[in-house]
């Protein structure tokens, strides 16, 4: 097949924060084929390479991208009844994420309709174990085949070999990042009941046996009420991750704030909404400067007004040098570096132990 290659394609125009200067050469994949060619290319002229899916968990360089810069976008579903009640689900890497739920509940199949509206394609979801109101890609996954892009073979990778976490796998550390997503299979319950966690998705329930359909409609009615649209509005959604703390610094920063939240994990922490830290404790709930600010309704969101890369890194630094003085807490980028340096560590610590000295004035 012959590749299709462009020069100096604007980065600003394919990622929703609507920033990053030209890639040096562009090309866009519908096939694992063409994944291979496009990558071999790459090899062969010796160019810096990267993966772009839907553009919705990155941040471009305001310089650009040096090298070659491939766009995913292979599409494709398949389905096959395991048993009576299990179907496996075999997805493409270019699929639009959002519309594999909105496919999922109307053929009456259990597992994404709480992720409902979340933008990106299936790869990025994937390496990113995406989710949303207690549900995780990791919940369904099955395997992923991934594109080795130093040998161009294929492999497949079992559940447990991927390594999935929150809002990582194995395929965003450094001994994972030369695979990329190809396809994913998941297990979905046909007729299965829809699962509800959070009280908000309770609450905005009307009975206490909803459908998947109802299901999804909530969680986009919650959405839509609190985050800005993404096809309107500069953003990558949330900026930052949520904190996952031992037990005992949550408990040592809850006794400093009785009305902190906290969700207990499997493996005995406790994932706290950086949101809630952000507005209540650091009272930075619609704060900016240089036409990026901190969204008026959920302060995790981060939103673009006419900024540049580095407006959105100094302004996000600045958040995480607020936070660490306040909490004593380090926060961690949800949003993917492309082309940038100098950002904050893949891991962040926590020491609930060392709170701030204005940690009292800060409260609301």
């Amino acid at each position: 097949m012959a590749l299709e290659i462009r020069e100096n394609e604007p980065l600003s125009l394919h990622t929703t924060l609507r920033v990053g200067g030209p890639a040096r050469f562009w090309t866009e994949i519908t096939s694992e084929a063409g994944l291979r060619e496009a990558a071999a290319w790459a090899q062969k002229t010796g160019l810096p390479l990267a993966i772009l899916g839907g553009g919705s968990n990155v941040l471009a360089n305001d310089e650009g991208f040096p090298g070659l810069v491939i766009h995913m976008a292979n599409r494709g579903v398949t389905l096959t009844e395991k048993d009576a009640s299990q179907v496996q689900v075999v997805v493409e890497a270019g699929e639009e994420w959002d519309n594999l739920v909105q496919w999922a509940v109307e053929q009456n199949l259990a597992g994404w309709e709480t992720m409902a509206l979340i933008p990106g394609t299936l790869g990025g979801a994937v390496a990113g174990n995406i989710g949303a109101y207690g549900t995780e890609i990791k919940d369904t996954l099955d395997w992923v085949e991934a594109l080795d892009l130093r040998s161009g073979l294929l492999k497949r990778f079992d559940l447990p070999v991927c390594r999935m976490q929150y809002r990582s796998s194995l395929f965003k550390t450094p001994e994972g990042r030369h695979h990329v997503v190809v396809r994913a299979a998941f297990l979905l319950q046909r007729g299965g009941k829809p699962k509800i966690v959070y009280p908000e998705l309770r609450a905005r329930l009307q009975h206490p046996n909803p459908t998947l359909a109802e299901v999804r409609q909530a969680v986009i009615q919650i959405r839509q009420a609190k985050l800005p649209d993404w096809k309107t509005t500069g953003t990558a959604g949330s900026f930052f991750k949520n904190l996952i703390l031992p037990s005992a610094d949550f408990e040592r920063l809850r006794s400093r704030y009785p009305q902190l939240p906290g969700y207990p994990e499997d493996d005995g922490r406790v994932k706290v909404p950086l949101g809630y830290i952000l507005d209540k404790i650091c009272g930075l709930r619609g704060w900016g400067k240089n036409r990026i600010r901190l969204h008026d309704r959920q302060a995790l969101v981060l939103i673009n007004e006419g900024g540049t890369a580095a407006d959105i890194t100094a302004l996000a630094r600045e958040v995480a040098h607020r936070v660490q003085t306040a909490t004593g807490l380090s926060i961690e980028w949800e949003v993917e570096p492309l082309g940038l340096t100098g950002i904050p560590p893949i891991h962040c610590s926590s020491d609930a132990s060392n709170l701030g000295p204005d940690l009292q004035s800060r409260r609301k």
